[in-house]
């Protein structure tokens, strides 16, 4: 088969994924990413020269521009795929990694991620793939795989949309105060039950009012993203925490800053329990907080302190949807707090620049939101 026989969505939809295309792979799919330490050496090369930063006679590589949590990410991609290949007995050290990559083997890919992964994890799996390929073999034409992954996120799409799922952003916020509010006035007779509560309302607070994602969430570290100031505390990230690059700082919600001071200054380090370290988040054993353990945590947590199950990029979504609502001209304030690179590469700066400017208007948008809730509930006039 040629790539070009890939071109028509019908065929890719109408194909039978049946005992013909399975007949050489096993029932089961290894998930675990081959260290780039040990990829084949043409694989390691072409990896490091594409990520090079090039100089005054040299032209860069095609994935020096890329953040390093992209390079990261899609490494990690690419070695899951090095790993199949590994089981199904066709990494061969001598093939480039361009011949590799073909229909035939990306449909049995395809075939055995589909009983493991959600429609989404899919997509996201055939997409970076078809990302990487063009800094490990730039000479190849990779649109049948960008169309092949565009069509699995069409599919994805039609699945799960998101616009029934999205909910205000002011009130899950001040949902979120009104927990931190409450546990403050409990006594203490479960004192660490009492501290994972005020810690998990403080992030999913911090994640609504500053919806960064979840990687920078779970990587915050006190004194280092984390730094007090006058009035309050700052966050400052760097171009390794961002998936956009950086920098960028945004000041702590005003009526977030008690709520942080008391976190740091008497529920951490009860967490911690003697341990010595810097992580923001700390877990009932002392340790910092894995990625998988703030997922876990909203996954547990949020259907209590915000009445229903929300992830940390569901709530990124409900505050991009609850400035656009405020302010039809909010696209790039969206971009800017969400830390999004560009809305068109025109306005990349312009974005990154603006990202303090947005933060703080969208603050007054959260706090201009809790007034009329309150004014409600109270049976006043708007």
């Amino acid at each position: 088969m040629t790539p070009t026989s890939w071109n028509a969505p019908a065929r890719f939809a109408a194909r039978s994924w049946g005992a013909e295309a399975m007949s050489k792979t096993t029932p089961t799919i290894n998930r675990r990413s081959m260290s780039v330490s040990v990829w084949p050496e043409q694989d390691r090369a072409l990896w490091q020269a594409a990520g090079e930063a090039g100089g005054p006679l040299d032209d860069a590589g095609s994935a020096a521009d890329w953040a390093p949590a992209t390079r990261r990410s899609r490494a990690a991609n690419y070695g899951r795929w090095l790993t199949f290949l590994d089981q199904q007995g066709l990494l061969t050290p001598d093939a480039a990694p361009g011949d590799r990559v073909t229909p035939d083997v990306v449909r049995r890919y395809i075939d055995l991620l589909r009983p493991v992964l959600a429609p989404l994890s899919l997509w996201t799996t055939i997409d970076q793939l078809a990302a990487i390929m063009p800094a490990l073999a730039p000479d190849a034409d990779w649109g049948w795989l960008r169309r092949v992954a565009g069509r699995l996120k069409r599919g994805a799409a039609n699945r799960r949309p998101i616009a029934p799922r999205i909910r205000n952003a002011a009130d899950l916020y001040q949902r979120a105060l009104a927990t931190l509010a409450g546990i403050d006035d409990k006594p203490e007779t479960r004192p660490f039950a009492h501290a994972t509560g005020f810690r998990d309302a403080l992030m999913f607070a911090l994640t609504i009012a500053r919806p960064i994602r979840r990687r920078t969430l779970a990587g915050l570290r006190v004194g280092h993203h984390l730094r007090p100031t006058s009035d309050g505390f700052l966050i400052q990230l760097e171009r390794e925490d961002l998936k956009c690059g950086g920098p960028m700082s945004f000041p702590l919600p005003a009526s977030l800053v008690p709520h942080m001071a008391r976190y740091l200054a008497q529920h951490r380090p009860r967490l911690l329990q003697g341990h010595a370290h810097d992580a923001l988040w700390i877990t009932r054993e002392g340790r910092p907080m894995t990625l998988n353990g703030v997922s876990s945590r909203f996954e547990r947590a949020t259907p209590a302190i915000l009445g229903e199950r929300i992830n940390p990029h569901l709530l990124r979504h409900c505050a991009a949807t609850s400035i656009a609502l405020d302010d039809p001209r909010g696209a790039r304030l969206t971009a800017a707090l969400l830390g999004h690179s560009t809305l068109r590469t025109s306005e990349r700066h312009y974005t990154m620049a603006k990202g303090l400017e947005a933060s703080r208007r969208y603050q007054a948008t959260l706090t201009d939101h809790i007034t009329r809730l309150r004014r409600a509930v109270r049976g006043e006039r708007p």
